[in-house]
């Protein structure tokens, strides 16, 4: 008995000690294990270097610049045949009112002069996006849009600045409707695009409701507009030359559109 319990208190005393030991072993195995591995700064760099490399041109580049391409080709053999359009002909011939369209802007400036003034007409392509459809019977379809058309009418003598008047005006059916008119005692304010100069414009008064005006006088506004060349004409003009442009400026768009995705 006395031989036993000696064996087992030595097997006591010595257990601490063997388990102590072999915890302390698995923490600094599992210290080593999560402890992170250093990563070399040139490795990093050429990861990330061939990643920028593998992005510079996409998988579908090749065909969407391809697609682009045969859009191109598509217009202009359908478009070039025709040329300069019948109705632009006759337009230019007349010699009344020049164009000022810069491909790649949306608007567009009919210019001329009437004796001592300097008539301005501006309209944009943005009256495409307000077509509407409506039926003729009930098998015909045809496609019609309003034109907002701004008409500025300068009058300067040699000496002074006699100021403007503005007209937004709707276009539809061949007949210009006239929607408000605005006085300025500055033609220059008038014209000047900057945003000072819309800030001083919208701080005076616009005038009068236009339809709330006499008809009498609503007449003779018309009358006004007509003697300088607002008529049926060129009402029927301005909805033609937006298709014009759109187009123009359709097939130019797939083309940069295509020249920046091949870079």
């Amino acid at each position: 008995m006395h031989r036993l319990s000696s064996s087992l208190r030595l097997a006591s005393a010595l257990r601490p000690a063997s388990v102590a030991a072999s915890s302390t072993f698995a923490l600094r195995f599992a210290a080593v294990s999560l402890a992170p591995k250093p990563v070399s700064v040139s490795a990093f760099a050429r990861c990330f270097s061939v990643s920028r490399a593998a992005f510079s041109h996409g998988q579908t580049d090749r065909d969407l610049a391809h697609k682009l391409d045969s859009e191109v080709s598509f217009e202009l053999e359908n478009n070039a045949a025709s040329g300069i359009p019948d109705f632009l002909k006759s337009f230019n011939d007349q010699g009344l009112f020049k164009i000022e369209d810069k491909l790649g802007e949306k608007e567009v400036t009919l210019v001329r002069n009437f004796g001592n003034e300097k008539i301005s007409v501006i309209f944009s392509t943005d009256a495409i996006a307000d077509k509407s459809e409506f039926d003729e019977g009930e098998s015909e379809q045809d496609e019609v849009f309003s034109v907002n058309a701004t008409i500025l009418i300068e009058k300067r003598t040699s000496t002074s600045d006699s100021g403007a008047i503005e007209l937004n005006t709707t276009v539809q059916d061949n007949a210009f409707f006239i929607d408000s008119v605005r006085f300025n005692p500055s033609s220059s304010l008038m014209a000047d695009q900057s945003a000072e100069a819309d800030w001083q414009r919208n701080g005076r008064y616009g005038g009068p409701v236009f339809q709330d005006l006499d008809e009498g006088l609503q007449d003779h506004f018309h009358e006004f507009l007509k003697e300088r060349g607002f008529d049926e004409a060129l009402a029927e003009f301005i909805p033609q030359y937006i298709d014009f442009k759109e187009q123009n400026e359709y097939v130019e768009w797939l083309k940069r559109v295509s020249a920046w995705i091949s870079k």
